[in-house]
């Protein structure tokens, strides 16, 4: 149905990409590490002495934290120091709190820290050990291949920052870093220093240093290879960095085209929405309808149509039956089941014109017996026809509304046309920006900019689509006051018990009235003033179809009974899918030791 709002769900849903962006995390422990600075000393022995910080923020208690360093075969650790919030705790076998255990299996060193954390708390832990035998010296250099934040997290890493400090200015010192391609390098030779930064680094991935320098800085090392190495340095980290500037180019073009996507289509739908022409006749505001005391010229289920613009839903035919009673067409009349305690209602055929109707003729011929059927009938019923049969009724009620001249078919489908081509560029908009979001970790920081000003434009463009499906109507100027009076109705009811319902009419108006109310979904409301301004004695004097459980606000009531059973046995049968300076981090792995190291929580 063209007035189905089907594509408008289907966008929303694209909404909840907004939340693709996952990390892992411990099954038993809520945490995040908001900052992790390592700090790396060049001696002149070739070892590391090494501090590494970690800043936590718990989610849930926990008993402490755990971290593991893997070294190479020659590696090992000494000079080994744990603190946590600033305090020193010492080694013990014994698991109690502000203690830590260290085991070894293999090249790999575990420190498992015992610390009582409670919800909502943050920790700083800080790991100080020296690496023996970190650097290896050749004959025209020396080497440091190092994952120095290692690959095994159970978490991401918000903030990291590494730094490797030699013992003074270094002459052509040079460092490469591989990682996400986010990251950023600066090699200071003068200040013997180089520092890597990555923002919101995946505990999968860590950052790994490869730097060549002048061997007489680690001249005391015992670590040598009788060999030359800077050339096959420099050379596998040229094509190491050109791989990772390809990717770079690569990932801006598609960065750029995104946001270009995004800025068309939503610059396209905001003109649209805002400056399209305006079609139809609008008619007026809630605000501004007075109160309308005289029954519409058209049936209930018309004045459904018009005031929801939309096809009739099951209450509209619920008050299509009500209003045959009460022209006594068919007879409603209520009885207790055998099965049930609750209140169930037959309607028999009185005047068999009605069996022209395609719908009521199947209700009365297949869902009941010939000449009546009921509401549990209905509930038990589960044939696809039924629903086939109620779509067609809708579309033929829809139909004489348009026949009508309220309701103008050239309006509704230019309507239809405009907002599907405006849907169209809502969704291509979001994607594009839910894609260029999940990929903005290698942004450079201009495309930062753009990606702000792509938000900006996918909000407004959302304000257009709303404004723009106002500017566009589908009533005629006969459609538009017919809908005014319409409403007027509606907005009298929905205001009952402001006024004297007496002085609207008498009780065989309201009877006639009745079936409107339930139309707009406002018969319980309309009952209750009834009850509450009418006698029990004027109101048992009136035709039963008025009083009794026929309109009651309870479940039991027929108009609610019926709606729900007759909405239950159609909705089975509905229709409805290069160089060594400073700059950015290559991708890859130059080889060095330390891949694997991480830790989480316990």
């Amino acid at each position: 149905m063209k007035k189905k709002f089907l594509s408008l769900i289907s966008l929303l849903s694209l909404l909840s990409f907004l939340a693709i962006f996952t990390q892992r995390a411990n099954a038993d422990v809520n945490y995040d590490i908001n900052d992790m600075d390592v700090t790396a000393e060049v001696n002149r022995d070739g070892s590391l002495m090494m501090h590494r910080e970690i800043y936590y923020d718990f989610d849930s208690d926990a008993h402490g934290v755990f971290y593991t360093q893997n070294l190479g075969k020659k590696q090992s650790l000494s000079n080994i120091k744990v603190k946590v919030d600033g305090k020193n705790i010492v080694p013990a076998k014994n698991g109690d709190n502000n203690t830590y255990q260290l085991t070894k299996d293999g090249n790999s060193y575990r420190f498992k820290v015992f610390h009582s954390i409670n919800e909502d708390q943050k920790v700083r832990v800080e790991y100080s050990y020296r690496i023996l035998n970190a650097i290896t010296n050749y004959k025209d250099t020396a080497e440091l291949n190092f994952k120095i934040i290692g690959n095994g997290w159970d978490t991401d890493i918000n903030n990291a920052r590494v730094t490797v400090l030699f013992p003074g200015k270094v002459k052509g010192l040079k460092a490469w870093a591989h990682g996400p391609l986010n990251g950023q390098t600066q090699v200071l030779p003068n200040q013997g220093k180089i520092i890597m930064t990555v923002d919101h680094l995946s505990g999968d991935t860590g950052i790994e240093v490869h730097s060549i320098f002048p061997p007489a800085i680690t001249s005391a090392n015992m670590n040598f290879v009788n060999k030359n190495r800077k050339k096959a340095v420099e050379k596998q980290e040229a094509i190491l960095a050109n791989e990772a500037n390809q990717r770079r180019q690569e990932g801006n073009v598609i960065n750029v085209d995104l946001l270009i996507i995004v800025a068309i289509s939503s610059i396209w739908v905001i003109i649209s929405g805002f400056f399209g022409k305006k079609i139809g006749s609008r008619p007026r505001k809630w605000k501004e309808l007075v109160h309308n005391y005289e029954i519409p010229d058209i049936s209930p289920v018309a004045a459904q149509i018009l005031d929801e613009a939309s096809e009739p839903d099951t209450k509209a035919f619920t008050a299509y039956l009500m209003q045959l009673a009460g022209k006594h067409k068919i007879k409603i009349e209520d009885y207790r089941t055998r099965i049930r305690k609750k209140t169930a209602y037959r309607i028999t055929v009185v005047d068999d014109s009605i069996l022209q109707d395609d719908l009521l003729n199947f209700l009365f011929n297949k869902v009941g017996d010939g000449k009546s059927f009921t509401t549990k009938d209905l509930r038990d019923y589960t044939s696809r026809k039924l629903g086939k049969k109620y779509e067609k009724w809708r579309d033929r009620q829809y139909k004489l509304v348009e026949d009508a001249n309220f309701f103008d078919a050239k309006l509704e489908t230019r309507k239809y046309h405009r907002r599907m081509f405006m849907i169209s560029g809502v969704i291509v908009s979001v994607v594009a920006l839910v894609l260029a979001l999940y990929r903005s970790d290698d942004f450079p920081p201009i495309l930062d900019v753009a990606v702000v000003c792509g938000m900006i434009l996918v909000v407004l463009e959302f304000i257009a689509f709303f404004v723009g499906n106002k500017r566009m109507s589908i009533y005629t100027q006969k459609g538009a006051l017919e809908t005014d009076k319409v409403r007027g109705f509606k907005k009298m009811l929905d205001d009952i018990g402001n006024f004297k319902m007496k002085d609207v009419g008498d009780l065989i108006l309201w009877e006639d009235i009745m079936p409107y109310a339930v139309a707009f979904g406002l018969s319980k409301k309309v009952l209750k003033e009834l009850k509450v301004e009418f006698s029990d004695e004027e109101l048992a004097n009136t035709p039963f179809i008025l009083y009794g459980p026929f309109y009651s606000s309870s479940s039991d009531g027929f108009a609610r009974s019926f709606d729900n059973s007759f909405s239950s046995g159609v909705s089975v049968g509905s229709s409805s899918s290069v160089s060594g300076g400073s700059g950015g981090f290559s991708s890859g792995s130059s080889g060095g030791f330390g891949g694997g190291s991480g830790g989480g929580a316990f």
